[in-house]
């Protein structure tokens, strides 16, 4: 099979509803084999999702999973990437399902691991104070991580797939394991004009926990010996004996360390905790 494409349903299906046949007609003038796959993340469907279950009667290469809860719109994307079978794999937001349609414009992305197509983030965002953080956590990012732009609508490789899906992990941002397996990254930009965050499902709380697991994920070591500096500028204020904090120290670094390779250890595979998401 030549593509699989991957999109997350919360709680809506209506922009996908309502391009589905104009992409499944130029997907078919394109590709011989295709799938798309839709990841209900949910415990139940929404009336707005029925319809893509009735179109899924008539269209072989349309394939619907439910997982059993909210599991969050990354580890959604990852349960379909497990149940892909394309040689190249897409994921894109179901906001975005219409810009589909862009890849009957290029095969450049056969020349990458992985290839995103982004656009202007700013044009999303409808709160100033929105913006404006959001700018702030992505400059932050890009200075500890050095990412090139990127975006949801991305499409990778089978091969860097299964590289990522080998490996446990604690958290589950995409990219993040995507960048630690490949340097060979490409892209262009689109108008994507249309997009906005009315519908995100993104609270401040989320975008700092998701800030927090894409730090950790990427530079492990790093956030270990961080944060062994608490408990070390604690004990430095109690009883400012420079040795003993420096031994303190030491000792929170190993012991965190410790705790989270064991968290990593002891957890179930990866392809173990997508075949109990999904249900049966």
């Amino acid at each position: 099979m030549e593509l699989s494409i991957v999109i997350p349903l919360y709680h809506s299906a209506k922009n996908t509803y309502r391009h589905l046949p104009n992409i499944l007609t130029t997907l078919r003038n394109k590709y011989k084999a295709f799938e798309i796959i839709f990841i209900i993340d949910n415990n139940y469907i929404s009336k707005d999702i029925l319809p893509i279950l009735e179109t899924e009667k008539n269209n072989p290469e349309i394939k619907i999973y439910q997982l059993q809860k909210n599991y969050g719109q990354h580890f959604a994307t990852l349960c379909g990437f497990y149940l892909a079978q394309g040689e190249h794999i897409l994921s894109v937001d179901e906001d975005m399902s219409h810009y589909l349609l862009e890849l009957s414009k290029t095969d450049e992305y056969k020349k990458y691991d992985i290839y995103y197509f982004y656009y202007d983030k700013d044009m999303m965002y409808n709160s100033t104070i929105r913006r404006v953080l959001s700018n702030s956590f992505k400059k932050a990012l890009s200075f500890i991580i050095r990412v090139k732009p990127s975006s949801t609508f991305r499409i990778i490789t089978a091969s860097l797939r299964d590289k990522i899906l080998s490996r446990k992990h604690i958290f589950w941002n995409i990219d993040i394991m995507l960048i630690n397996f490949t340097d060979n990254i490409g892209g262009q930009e689109i108008d994507a004009a249309d997009v906005t965050d009315h519908d995100s499902s993104y609270n401040y709380k989320r975008l700092f926990r998701m800030a927090f697991e894409i730090v950790y994920e990427h530079n492990t070591i790093f956030m270990n010996l961080f944060f062994a500096l608490i408990p070390s500028i604690l004990y430095y204020l109690r009883f400012h004996d420079r040795m003993r904090t420096t031994v303190v120290y030491i000792f929170f670094a190993i012991l965190i360390t410790l705790f989270f390779n064991l968290m990593k250890w002891l957890s179930p595979s990866t392809k173990s905790k997508f075949e109990a998401a999904i249900m049966k």
